[in-house]
């Protein structure tokens, strides 16, 4: 069973048991990040967000996209999607930053 780091109105984000990744439920949309992915989507939405802040005309419009993993494949997002996908992103990351911290190490 998965363990959720955190959650919004726009999804949530859940550790796989074996720790071995994170599992990333936005919208229609599911990924399955290893650990040292997450600090890059984080930045990668951080700056799609900054980009296109003061530029988006309406804050319901859909008009923000961030590029698939595969040349024909776009997401397309909302500003307000897309900081809740940052929210998501940044919201697993320092939790899993702390529990790193908290953890002793092994001898």
């Amino acid at each position: 069973m998965c363990r959720y780091l955190h959650h919004n109105d726009l999804g949530c984000i859940s550790r796989c048991p074996t720790g071995c990744c994170v599992h990333l439920y936005f919208g229609n949309v599911a990924l399955c990040l290893k650990r040292p992915e997450l600090p890059e989507w984080r930045a990668v939405v951080a700056e799609l967000y900054e980009r296109h802040a003061s530029r988006v005309p309406a804050p319901q419009a859909r008009c923000v996209v961030l590029p698939g993993p595969v040349a024909s494949q776009n997401f397309v997002f909302n500003l307000e999607e897309v900081f809740l996908l940052h929210d998501l992103l940044m919201g697993a990351s320092l939790l899993l930053e702390a529990e790193t911290l908290l953890t002793p190490a092994a001898k």
